[in-house]
């Protein structure tokens, strides 16, 4: 999981498992979890952080099985007084990653979109990568032309990810959109073009053979030029976007070719996480995506409205 993944969840769950609420039941040395509803739904999502799972599995073992899913569920003063030291340093270790994360030097939390790169066996892969990656971006006439902007935010601390927010009028989402297509596109170029170079490799070794003419070959390169010209024409309709001049349309057949080849080697964008969830289940990548653990959205609305209702 990426370290701003980590630090976004601890980050809007803290206030709710900070305090357990507990009144003494009738019955000597047993007392009811007041707020044990909200606590358990803050370690839920807490759990989905790999680290912090088996110290959220010990907090559940204290309340007994039968009752973890009730609204108050009793406990007595040795699974209390537990409960207590265990909560203690798990709001501990949460306040910790949200110190860390804030003391160092990082890009801004915006909407925008995530790049996970492939392993790389060198710098000069990873490099390539960057290099494609700007090609894209910057040659582009379908993002050129989008009057928005994309800007490089920062590099994921302990993994492969780069960062990047778009400038944008507010709710307007329009580089998502359009790369959210172009990602459909790059995909359908890709698969077909696995087969184009297949049979292409075949009909050269044909060639060499002498089994067939040049004429051949060049039939499939002229194939693959089609593919990549009805793409750009797709992508027109869908972006509500002209590329006409044909150095525009140029670019775009290779940008689109560029991110094809990228998808090839393992490359995949997401929305940041900050991003609308309609926006980022328009990326075909979703399914993939670092998960973002259930209930998260919601816990971080009613903090929303809470703030609201305590200006106002």
């Amino acid at each position: 999981m990426r370290l701003y993944n980590i630090y976004y969840i601890c980050k809007n769950t803290l206030d709710s498992i900070k305090e357990l609420k507990y009144t003494e039941a009738k019955v000597s040395n047993i007392y009811r979890i007041d707020n044990w509803e909200t606590v358990r739904e803050g370690l839920i999502i807490l759990k989905a952080i790999p680290f912090l799972a088996k110290y959220i599995d010990n907090i559940f073992e204290c309340v007994p099985i039968y009752s973890r899913k009730r609204e108050r569920p009793q406990v007595d003063t040795l699974e209390r007084d537990k409960i207590i030291r265990l909560m203690r340093d798990l709001v501990a270790r949460t306040d910790t990653v949200i110190e860390l994360y804030e003391s160092m030097e990082k890009g801004e939390a915006k909407e925008g979109i995530d790049i996970k790169i492939p392993e790389c066996d060198s710098f000069k892969e990873y490099i390539q990568y960057m290099k494609d990656i700007d090609f894209i971006f910057s040659q582009s006439p379908f993002i050129s032309k989008s009057k928005e902007e994309i800007v490089f935010n920062t590099v994921d601390v302990g993994s492969i990810w780069l960062s990047f927010f778009v400038k944008a009028t507010a709710g307007a989402h329009v580089i998502l959109n359009i790369l959210s297509k172009m990602s459909e596109m790059a995909i359908k170029i890709k698969s077909n073009s696995v087969v184009i170079k297949q049979q292409e490799e075949m009909l050269k070794t044909m060639q060499q053979k002498n089994e067939i003419g040049s004429e051949v070959i060049d039939v499939f390169k002229k194939l693959k030029e089609n593919i990549l010209d009805d793409a750009v024409s797709e992508l027109e309709v869908e972006c509500n976007l002209s590329v006409k001049e044909p150095e525009d349309r140029d670019r775009a057949r290779r940008t689109l070719e560029k991110y094809a080849e990228l998808i090839d080697k393992g490359v995949e964008i997401y929305c940041a996480i900050e991003t609308p969830t309609d926006i980022k289940v328009q990326f075909p990548f979703s399914d993939n995506a670092p998960e973002i653990p259930e209930g998260l959205l919601k816990l971080i609305e009613e903090k929303k409205e809470n703030e609201k209702e305590t200006i106002n």
